[in-house]
């Protein structure tokens, strides 16, 4: 009887083994982010056949203008959630500090993807004007169009109330890219129910242009973010001042603290500094003192990386010299 359990056990074994391997790509795939992003990418999906058959119908310069930066909303949203799957891999023994700035990558490109499209609709907008081309069918169009552009604009919403939830950058970039292609659709909506109702073609690449600019400054912006992020920023000032608070709210106990640096990385923190203490405590007594810090530090920001050089106080304190 034990023989032929003994196979068993061992296959039961090994699939245990595999199912627990599988729970942290499971809960990866669970998280908000990650969520957000695979629903921007079908969302994006969506809008694009939308737009694609609102050009089919008009044959409007404008509304494939539209389209166009829907591709980019497609190419974006596959990059962000890409990104995603990566930043919120835990720390291995290649990247010890986490994947965090996978964000910042994705960022970055998705800002350059939306001024590419600032400026191929700028390009479109100005040819209109020299060329105007009479246009079709343009209620079915419009419907079609303002569809689209509702879908677009709930999107966008989840995304930028996600990415303030979960502190991602890389959801903000395509938020904020959902958020462009929303007044793009809207231009082209007015620019296009102007040509409708008088005639004056001109008005389609009039509105597009204008929006097109506004396009250009929102890829700039996003761009410089992300930079910046990769450059590893100083945590905000107001985040600084209360690591500074929680430091002098334990004067009684530390004789000073210097060398104080902070940087974000993604939602990551990352905090060190020197801690002078009075050379007669115990490395127990210290440690446990750091521990307690560290501990207070994080009831302020969530999920800091704490790191505490300890140095013992000078020959000149004043309480270890009366302790001696």
């Amino acid at each position: 009887m034990p023989g032929p359990l003994v196979p068993w056990s061992l296959e039961s074994c090994a699939r245990l083994t595999a199912m627990t391997r599988a729970l942290p790509r499971l809960t990866v795939l669970r998280t908000p982010k990650v969520r957000a992003a695979a629903i921007s990418v079908g969302a994006s999906l969506g809008i694009l056949a939308c737009k694609y058959a609102a050009y089919l119908i008009t044959g409007s310069v404008a509304i494939l203008s539209d389209t166009v930066e829907s591709v980019v909303n497609v190419v974006a949203a596959n990059v962000a959630l890409t990104s995603l799957l990566v930043a919120v891999q835990p720390p291995d023994a290649t990247h010890q500090y986490g994947h965090g700035k996978a964000e910042y990558i994705s960022s970055a490109t998705e800002g350059a993807l939306i001024f590419i499209a600032g400026a191929w609709i700028l390009t479109t907008a100005v040819q209109r004007l020299l060329n105007p081309v009479p246009l079709r069918s343009l209620d079915a169009g419009l419907i079609v169009l303002a569809a689209a552009t509702v879908a677009n604009y709930l999107t966008a919403r989840l995304l930028m109330r996600v990415s303030r939830d979960a502190d991602s950058i890389a959801l903000e970039a395509d938020a904020r890219h959902l958020q462009a292609d929303v007044l793009t659709s809207v231009a082209v909506f007015l620019g296009v129910a102007l040509v409708r109702f008088t005639g004056f073609l001109r008005f389609d690449p009039l509105v597009g242009a204008v929006v097109s600019l506004h396009i250009l400054q929102i890829g700039v912006d996003v761009s410089r973010r992300a930079v910046g992020g990769l450059m590893d920023p100083s945590l905000p000032p107001d985040e600084l001042q209360r690591i500074r608070q929680i430091l002098d709210a334990h004067r009684e106990e530390i004789v000073e603290y210097h060398a104080l640096r902070a940087r974000k990385t993604g939602v990551a923190r990352f905090l060190d500094l020197h801690l002078v203490l009075h050379r007669t405590l115990s490395v127990g007594q210290a440690h446990a003192l750091c521990d307690h810090l560290e501990e207070h530090i994080r009831s302020e920001l969530p999920g800091a990386d704490i790191t505490i050089h300890v140095e013992p106080c000078g020959p000149n304190c004043p309480r270890c010299s009366t302790n001696r």
